[in-house]
C-alpha cells in the first residue's frame, strides 16, 4: 500500500452549516500489524491471528508544529490527511471537501454516536465510530491547512482507540512517539502494546495517571494528566507559588498531555520563574515570534543543544519520577546565532491548567499511556541513547 506523507496546501472551502453523521464505512487506515505469531499463506486453512499491536505512522507539518498520518475511507475509497491527537475524543473528518459519498454509510440523527463497520489494512475487520465535521465545527480553523480532521486517541468510548480495543481485546495503551523533522522518515503511534525496539529497551521510567475531578464534572475525561510536584533546572528547584499545582477554585492544578499545540504552556509565574533560570547564564537577544524569550546560541556552546552547556528542565513528578527535558525539547534554532525558549506563556483567561505539554517537548521520546495499569511511561530525549522516533 503505497503511503503519502505530503500535506496538500490550498484553501479549503468549509460549509457552515452540516448536521454530525453517524457512518457505516469501511475504513482503511495505513497500518504496520504486528502478532507474535508466524505468518500464513493463503492456503493455509487455519484462521490468522488476531494482532496485538497497531502502528501508525506520524508525520510532522512543519508550518503548525502538529502531526498527521493518512487514512482512506469509504466505498469508493477517498484518502483524508488526519491531524493525531493523543486526546481526542473522536476519529472525525471533513467529509464534502474530500466527496466522500460512500455507499457504505448511514446518517443518524445528531447528538449520538453509533458504532461503525470498518476496515483496517490487510483487510481486517474492526468496529469503528466516525463522524463528520458538523460536530466538530469551531475546530477546523485549528488545523494544518491540508489537513480534514482528527484521529483521536483519548481516553474516550468514542475514540479510535477504543474500537480496536473493544473490536481485538488489546490492552487500552497508547504510545506516541513524535518525529522532530518533516520528511519520509515518520515516526509512530502504537495501539495496544509498545513498540519492539531494542534501542529502547530499558529507557522507560513510571508516573502515575491521575483523574481530574474538576474535567470529568465538564465532561473532558477523555484527556491525559499526570502530577507534576515541581520543576528544576540543572536540579535546582525553580522559585514559584507551588500552590499553583494543585487543585483550587477557578484553577485545575494538573498538568495535561497536549501534542496539537505546539510548544509547552506554563502559567504566568511558572513561565517567568523558568525564563529567569535560563537567562542566569546567558545572553538575550531579540525575540523572534512566535516566542518570546531568546537567547545567543553561543551561550550553548554553538555544536549542539544536548552538550552541557545546556540547561536541563526537569518535571519532578508522582512517585519520585522524573522527566528531563533537555535542549533539542526545550531550545528551537530560528537562526545560527540564536535559539528561543520552546515554551510559551499561558493566557491567564484561556487556560485552566498550570502546565500543558506540547509536541515539541514530545518528538523523540517515547511516551506511553497505559490505561490497564493507570500509568504513564517516558523515556526522555531518544537523541541521548543515538536514536531517535524516525530510526534510519
Amino acid at each position: 500500500m503505497k503511503k503519502s506523507n505530503n500535506i496538500t496546501r490550498t484553501s479549503l472551502p468549509f460549509p457552515h452549516h452540516q448536521k454530525m453523521s453517524r457512518l457505516f464505512i469501511f475504513l482503511n487506515i495505513i497500518f504496520v500489524l504486528i502478532a507474535n505469531t508466524t505468518s500464513l499463506t493463503e492456503h493455509n486453512l487455519k484462521p490468522k491471528p488476531k494482532p496485538n499491536t497497531f502502528v501508525i505512522p506520524v508525520f510532522k507539518d512543519t508550518r503548525s508544529g502538529l502531526y498527521y498520518t493518512n487514512v482512506t475511507v469509504g466505498k469508493p475509497p477517498v484518502v483524508a490527511n488526519l491531524v493525531v491527537d493523543v486526546r481526542g475524543s473522536a476519529l472525525w473528518f471533513e467529509c464534502d471537501t474530500v466527496g466522500y459519498n460512500s455507499t457504505t454509510s448511514t446518517p443518524v440523527p445528531c447528538g449520538y454516536m453509533s458504532p461503525s463497520s470498518a476496515y483496517v489494512a490487510p483487510k481486517l475487520p474492526v468496529r469503528a465510530r466516525i463522524a463528520c465535521r458538523g460536530y466538530f465545527e469551531g475546530m477546523m480553523n485549528m488545523l494544518p491547512a491540508g489537513t480534514l480532521g482528527i484521529l483521536g486517541l483519548g481516553n474516550s468510548s468514542t475514540s479510535f482507540v477504543s474500537s480496536l480495543v473493544s473490536s481485538y481485546k488489546i490492552p487500552f495503551k497508547v504510545s506516541l512517539c513524535l518525529p522532530s523533522k518533516p520528511g519520509n522518515n515518520p515516526g509512530s503511534v502504537y495501539i495496544g502494546g509498545s513498540p519492539k525496539r531494542k534501542d529502547l529497551t530499558g529507557l522507560l521510567v513510571s508516573t502515575p495517571l491521575i483523574s481530574n475531578r474538576e474535567t470529568k464534572e465538564h465532561g473532558e475525561d477523555y484527556n491525559y494528566f499526570i502530577d507534576v510536584k515541581s520543576i528544576e533546572v540543572n536540579g535546582k528547584r525553580l522559585s514559584f507559588d507551588h500552590d499553583l499545582l494543585k487543585n483550587k477554585r477557578g484553577h485545575w492544578g494538573r498538568t495535561k498531555i497536549k501534542n496539537v499545540i505546539p510548544y509547552t504552556l506554563l502559567e504566568a509565574y511558572i513561565y517567568k520563574a523558568l525564563v529567569r533560570a535560563f537567562s542566569e547564564k546567558t545572553k538575550k537577544r531579540k525575540a523572534v515570534y512566535p516566542f518570546t524569550d531568546c537567547f545567543s546560541y553561543k551561550s550553548f556552546g554553538e555544536k549542539s543543544l544536548l552538550g552541557k552547556e545546556t540547561p536541563v528542565i526537569s518535571l519532578v513528578l508522582g512517585e519520585g519520577a522524573k522527566w528531563d527535558i533537555y535542549g533539542p525539547n526545550s531550545l528551537v534554532k530560528v537562526n545560527k546565532n540564536v535559539v528561543c525558549l520552546a515554551f510559551q506563556e499561558a493566557d491567564e483567561f484561556e487556560s485552566l491548567f498550570p502546565i500543558e505539554i506540547g509536541g515539541y517537548q514530545m518528538e523523540d521520546n517515547l511516551v506511553e499511556f497505559d490505561l490497564e495499569a493507570s500509568k504513564f511511561s517516558f523515556t526522555s530525549s531518544l537523541l541521548r541513547h543515538n536514536t531517535s522516533c524516525s530510526p534510519q
